[in-house]
């Protein structure tokens, strides 16, 4: 008597192809969205140090640094104060006297889905000053990343 042989997967076979790959999903899934609020908040401190790099260049012409992306060469269109688009953060920048600036960025990742959906404010908030001082405010916006 000769046996047909059965080339297919066994229900075993296949519970355990599926555990396997619900562990790897258990440990990778928390990981991504680690490194995707790092990945959000280095464009921020990216953004912060070009808006710093470009307020000192102004500072030098003008003994005084200004509120202004425009002025400082940054186009309103790549950083507004509101967040359109995919934009990520919105920045703005303040002033107390001419030899002084404080710029700061706020998350708008939660708008956007990339983040929880908190709707409290402060959403996360980093700044830059003049002495090249970066800080991190609230971190609330990158909740749920």
């Amino acid at each position: 008597m000769k046996f047909k042989s059965n080339n297919g997967f066994s229900l075993i076979e296949l519970m355990v192809v599926v555990s396997i790959i619900g562990i790897l999903s258990a440990v990778g899934v928390p990981k991504y969205s680690a490194f995707k609020a790092k990945a959000i908040v280095a464009e921020a401190k990216g953004a912060l140090s070009e808006i710093y790099t470009h307020n000192q260049a102004y500072h030098i012409d003008r003994d005084a640094y200004s509120t202004s992306l425009t002025a400082i060469g940054i186009p309103v269109t790549e950083m507004a104060s509101t967040p359109v688009g995919s934009q990520k953060y919105g920045y703005v920048i303040t002033s107390t006297a001419a030899d002084n600036f404080t710029a700061t960025a706020t998350n708008n990742a939660v708008r956007l889905g990339i983040c929880s959906t908190v709707t409290v404010a402060p959403f996360d908030t980093r700044t830059i000053n003049q002495t090249a001082t970066q800080a991190a405010g609230s971190t609330n916006g990158l909740t749920g990343c």
